[in-house]
């Protein structure tokens, strides 16, 4: 598959086959995190891939809280769509049944006084190509805050990586049950000058 078409064909995934991804495949598609663009060469991410069931309990158990937590915000968002946020919330306690998590952290050096903010753009571009990546493998993924919404962040630092930054998001990966639709294209989002 072609990057255009990878990009263009993504989706977030919510529901995925009891198929395991391969270590090979869970390799590559790090690999590509890996070598995304960071500023000025600083790479502050650290990526934990969780795959066993006792680490993935671990994981499910923090997001039963997280979809309590955020179940009257997506009320309010949906309201008159209680089926969207009833599936929004069995998605983000059960995360779909995806085979594997990445959690992702922020590791903030110094940055000689400046905006850290540039940063947070280096880990997206981390995930942008994780995702990218493992759309063109024909693998689905979902990227989730709502961890950090629901303030359980600090939990799955300690948890997974005590030593090695801020939890930023969960990405899920597996093989899609069923593939997403593209929401529509908000147009005028881009000018020539």
């Amino acid at each position: 598959m072609e990057a255009r078409e990878a990009i263009l064909t993504r989706r977030s995934i919510r529901a995925y086959t009891d198929q395991p991804v391969s270590n090979e495949d869970l390799q590559e598609i790090l690999e590509c995190g890996l070598y995304a663009p960071s500023c000025s060469n600083m790479q502050p991410w650290h990526f934990v891939v969780v795959r066993s069931p006792e680490a993935k309990r671990k994981v499910d158990e923090l997001m039963g809280v997280v979809a309590k937590s955020v179940e009257p915000d997506l009320q309010q968002a949906f309201e008159g769509h209680p089926e969207v946020v009833e599936e929004t919330c069995s998605f983000i306690r059960q995360l779909g049944g995806a085979p594997v998590y990445v959690l992702v952290f922020w590791q903030k050096p110094d940055f000689n006084g400046k905006d850290p903010k540039v940063l947070s753009l280096s880990i997206g571009a981390a995930i942008e190509n994780m995702l990218v990546a493992a759309r063109a493998k024909g693998i689905g993924s979902c990227w989730l805050t709502a961890p950090l919404d629901a303030g359980v962040g600090e939990n799955l630092r300690a948890a997974f990586a005590p030593d090695n930054g801020q939890f930023c998001s969960l990405l899920t990966l597996g093989y899609p049950a069923k593939e997403g639709k593209a929401p529509r294209r908000k147009i005028n989002r881009y000018e020539f000058v």
